[in-house]
């Protein structure tokens, strides 16, 4: 699996720049190329981004804090913050770090600008000269000097002229630090917009008013109640907050599947039989409250940090029955347990959410809900504006799902024993004992992980069309059952091809990737053929078995080593001006003792050409 890539971060990271930014950084009337020019507007427009999320401003005003030009004294923007009384000075770079010369001039024109020598600046400057001179008149005012830039870090000879600014600046009073703004840092201000307000969550977790009647109370370890609610006062709860009552869930409310489908039937036609026949719900809550002069035959329980941990698809089957019906009879009532976890980050909530859904059968799938990595990965795929689902729901979206990712990842994963996994039992790529560490790991790139699946969906489609259009049953069975094989070894031999960092396949790639995965898919399906043909083995059986791809596999790649070693030696017999076919293993032995005898010409040992037009005649 690849690891963090820097050029997948820089790809997203300008996008960003210029949709947001380039408007309004317009380009310098300067005789430049084209490259010269966005190479500008690039570094420009970091140091407006820098601004905005520095100091918590606008696009727009970060924009109006760019100097950067002809005699700009090595600072690009200007920023002061009245309110905090800190003074943003930034030097940008749209590439690599700034060296020791890019440095000095930073560190020279924050010399100039805290003693005031404002001659020294262009005119873009002087529209923030007053700001820069109520700011430095500021007693409690402290200077930050920031190179924001994309690369992985400062040099040390840049590290220490820094420090050695500081250390001059702050010899009477500590008013000066510096910042190092990597590629790092400026990531994290993409994936922080797209995060969500709670870690890991889609969104805040509600505060609800909910009534328990019959409830007792728990109080050690910790804080918990059970008793009977209303189902009628759920539907109302799900109609006011919908997927928000979920947000700590492994899976948001799946529709009309058979088990709602049932639940809904009871809770139309045999409501009070609703708490016989209904597990009931397990809610977490940040805080539980209750009013003064409460009793336990009915009380309104104040909850906040609400969320249904367990229960989403009994609550949404309730709903649906109250969106048809309109009304739910007040016989229909279940249990509710509502436990208080706190605000600390803790792991108890995870511990109760996993346990309460491991009670019964629930798919492998929906517990990657609970990693980190996968908000992670939504967040990123948000950066350019693609949506992840990794929480199964009703609700389909335009969406990457965390099925199909799992599929190309292992697909794409260079491992036999994952590819055989996917296609004989899905479910180990979800399962952390088995293959899902290895494809969701913490290395894996938002980036990445689309690229893969639009590269499996474009492949799927020709896959599909090439099994349609065969007409031999057993070439038809080789195209449907053995897609993940091939890709398995196209991915063992394109990897640069595959790990581009670009979100979308370009024409040029879709061109590329189509005409090497159809030739790949003949030569294996030549050799399949003739390690099982005799016997008849299906596809399917072969694909499935583990004892059988793992030959399979090295027969093929040792055919495409052979292959790439003749068009190696085929290069170098053109620049000889010898004609080198490779089409049987005897041309292929003639051909080595032809180099042999060459090697032996030039170092002198035989004479004249005699090798060069003898063996050029045999082959």
């Amino acid at each position: 699996m690849p690891k963090p890539n820097i050029n997948a971060q820089k790809t997203q990271i300008v996008e960003v720049l210029k949709q947001d930014y380039f408007p309004m950084i317009p380009q310098l009337q300067q005789k430049w190329t084209v490259d010269q020019h966005e190479k500008n507007r690039l570094s420009r427009s970091l140091a407006a981004f820098a601004i905005a999320n520095l100091a918590d401003v606008t696009p727009a005003q970060a924009a109006n804090s760019i100097i950067n030009g002809k005699n700009d004294d090595g600072i690009d923007a200007v920023y002061f913050d009245r309110i905090k009384n800190l003074l943003w000075l930034v030097q940008a770079k749209g590439g690599k770090a700034p060296d020791m010369g890019d440095n000095k001039k930073f560190c020279d024109g924050i010399r100039d600008l805290v003693h005031k020598r404002f001659q020294k600046f262009n005119e873009g400057f002087f529209r923030l000269q007053q700001d820069v001179e109520d700011a430095l008149d500021t007693n409690t005012l402290k200077i930050v000097g920031c190179n924001v830039y994309l690369d992985g870090s400062l040099g040390s000879h840049v590290v220490n002229d820094l420090n050695q600014l500081k250390e001059e600046l702050n010899q009477f009073d500590h008013r000066f630090e510096w910042r190092d703004l990597n590629i790092s840092q400026t990531y994290a201000w993409l994936t922080a917009k797209q995060a969500m307000p709670t870690a890991g969550y889609a969104y805040a977790p509600v505060d609800v008013s909910l009534t328990l009647e019959n409830w007792h109370c728990l109080d050690q370890p910790r804080k918990a109640f059970y008793g009977l609610v209303k189902a009628s006062e759920l539907a109302s709860l799900y109609q006011q907050h919908d997927k928000l009552l979920f947000e700590k869930n492994i899976r948001y409310y799946l529709g009309t599947e058979d088990v709602n489908s049932a639940i809904a039937n009871t809770v139309v036609n045999q409501p009070a039989k609703l708490f016989y026949l209904n597990n009931g719900l397990t809610i977490t809550c940040s805080n539980i409250s209750l009013p003064p002069g409460h009793n336990q035959q009915s009380t309104r329980f104040d909850l906040q940090g609400f969320s249904i941990v367990n229960g989403a698809q009994t609550v949404g089957a309730i709903a649906s029955v109250f969106n048809t019906n309109g009304s739910i009879s007040p016989d229909a009532k279940l249990l509710v347990t509502i436990i208080e976890v706190g605000t600390a980050a803790d792991s108890i909530g995870v511990e109760i959410t996993k346990a309460r859904n491991t009670q019964n059968t629930v798919r492998d799938v929906y517990f990657a809900a609970l990693d980190p990595n996968q908000e992670r990965l939504r967040q990123e795929l948000m950066i350019s504006k693609t949506v992840y689902q990794y929480r199964p729901s009703a609700d389909i979206q335009d969406a990457i799902t965390i099925e199909q990712a799992a599929i190309a990842l292992a697909c794409f994963s260079s491992n036999t024993e994952i590819v055989v996994a996917a296609k004989k039992e899905i479910s180990q790529l979800y399962k952390r004992e088995y293959h899902y560490s290895t494809l969701f790991s913490e290395q894996l790139s938002g980036v990445t992980l689309c690229r893969y699946v639009r590269i499996f969906q474009y492949l799927d489609q020709i896959f599909a069309a090439s099994e349609k259009a065969e007409t031999e049953n057993r070439r038809k069975m080789f195209y449907k059952h053995g897609r993940f094989f091939i890709l398995d070894i196209l991915s063992r031999r394109y990897k640069p091809l595959l790990d581009k960092p670009e979100v979308a396949i370009s024409q040029d790639d879709q061109t590329e990737l189509s005409r090497i995965t159809l030739e790949l898919a003949e030569l294996i399906y030549t050799i399949a053929e003739s390690l099982f043909g005799n016997n008849q083995k299906g596809y399917l059986a072969i694909f499935k078995s583990l004892t059988d791809v793992v030959p399979l596999t090295s027969a093929v790649m040792q055919e495409l080593a052979r292959r790439d070693t003749q068009e190696r030696l085929r290069k170098e017999c053109m620049e000889l001006n010898i004609n080198y076919y490779y089409s049987s293993p005897k041309s292929f032995v003639k051909i080595l003792y032809l180099f042999l005898l060459s090697s032996l010409c030039v170092l002198g040992v035989l004479g004249g050409s005699f090798p060069y037009l003898y063996f050029s005649r045999l082959i």
